[in-house]
């Protein structure tokens, strides 16, 4: 892995396989996890691009999103799909909105989906993104999720 983007596909993809409600070991993933902060921290400091107040909300932003895709992992019959520094749930959502809502995800109208993201966000321009522009402005890491059969979180 080279970039924070790789880091964080991947950490997803393992995440799938080592969690201990999906059927994964809980030491595992607590090593995946230390490797994971200790990883996108150095990739983050690492990186000359990167302004201080970028570093510290990308650093944010790590632990943000791995905490909320922890929640939110083993909800059914819906796509889950990390865009950025965003969450977003597609799908048959309309049996799990008041949970979605309770954990901060707002629903988006335009896009038919629901979306998360950690602190405050103020659009630059009046343009509206469809999500294939987001994709490829930002890159894409959809979720493995199992077919619905019940929306209840662990």
């Amino acid at each position: 892995m080279t970039t924070l983007n790789e880091l964080r596909k991947e950490y997803r993809r393992l995440a799938f396989i080592y969690h201990p409600d999906k059927g994964g070991d809980t030491v595992l993933m607590q090593i995946l996890n230390d490797r994971y902060e200790r990883l996108s921290e150095k990739f983050i400091k690492e990186n000359v691009d990167f302004s201080e107040g970028r570093k510290e909300y990308e650093m944010q932003v790590s632990e943000e999103i791995r905490d909320m895709l922890d929640r939110i992992m083993f909800l059914k019959g819906v796509d889950i799909e990390v865009i950025g520094g965003w969450i977003w749930i597609t799908g048959n959502t309309f049996a799990i909105r008041t949970t979605l809502k309770s954990l901060g995800f707002l629903f988006s109208h335009p896009k038919t989906a629901w979306y998360w993201h950690k602190g405050e966000y103020r659009k630059k321009s009046g343009k509206i993104q469809s999500m294939d522009e987001m994709r490829d402005f930002w890159g894409s890491q959809k979720m493995e999720t199992q077919p619905e059969t019940s929306n209840q979180l662990n």
